[in-house]
């Protein structure tokens, strides 16, 4: 099996095991999640966050960017731009916002673009983790790339029943610096190359 099918194979178990995951459960690990990220100094100590407005049963961090919004930061989140890229675009606000291409919650248009260089910290998603920092994304690239040009601290969202002892990446994946869920804040053994 190469790299790409052993991807798919380990991305559709990841999605299976979500998708049965309760509202209550995701409701819950969502709290605790919230809880840990706005008790850590990687919030406190930010001013620009990137976030994202969670999806069907995607930890939700919508009590983060309130807070954060409360606190007079900079809150942005993705803006699908094309096939293969995404911005940063200024969430202002949390109510009436309109759906993307995907379903997604988004900003309305025309919205405000922040450079990925300018963001202090980075929510990141993703359909697992390993405690090492190692990233699976659901495939389409866009947090790989934008990461690439982004110099914040990166914090993968995610939950412990996502986190696995291995998963395959290639040259592109990125890494997080630090991985929460509703059990632990952990900072990453630094494996980016």
């Amino acid at each position: 099996m190469d790299i790409a099918e052993e991807k798919q194979a380990v991305r559709r178990e990841l999605k299976e095991t979500v998708a049965a995951f309760s509202r209550e459960y995701v409701r819950e690990i969502s709290e605790s999640v919230c809880e840990k990220v706005l008790h850590s100094r990687e919030f406190a100590d930010a001013s620009v966050i990137f976030g994202y407005l969670s999806f069907q049963n995607e930890v939700s961090v919508d009590r983060i960017l309130l807070e954060a919004l409360r606190a007079g930061k900079t809150v942005t989140v993705p803006l699908i731009v094309s096939r293969t890229e995404m911005q940063a675009a200024v969430l202002e606000s949390l109510e009436n916002l309109p759906l993307d291409r995907y379903g997604i919650r988004t900003v309305p248009e025309p919205a405000e673009i922040i450079s990925p260089e300018s963001i202090d910290l980075i929510l990141v998603p993703g359909a697992g983790f390993t405690v090492s920092g190692c990233r699976m994304g659901r495939g389409a690239g866009y947090y790989d790339r934008f990461l690439e040009k982004a110099k914040g601290f990166t914090l993968g969202i995610t939950c412990d029943r996502l986190l696995r002892e291995q998963l395959p990446a290639d040259s592109h994946d990125r890494n997080v610096d630090a991985l929460v869920t509703e059990t632990r804040f952990v900072h990453c053994i630094d494996t980016n190359t």
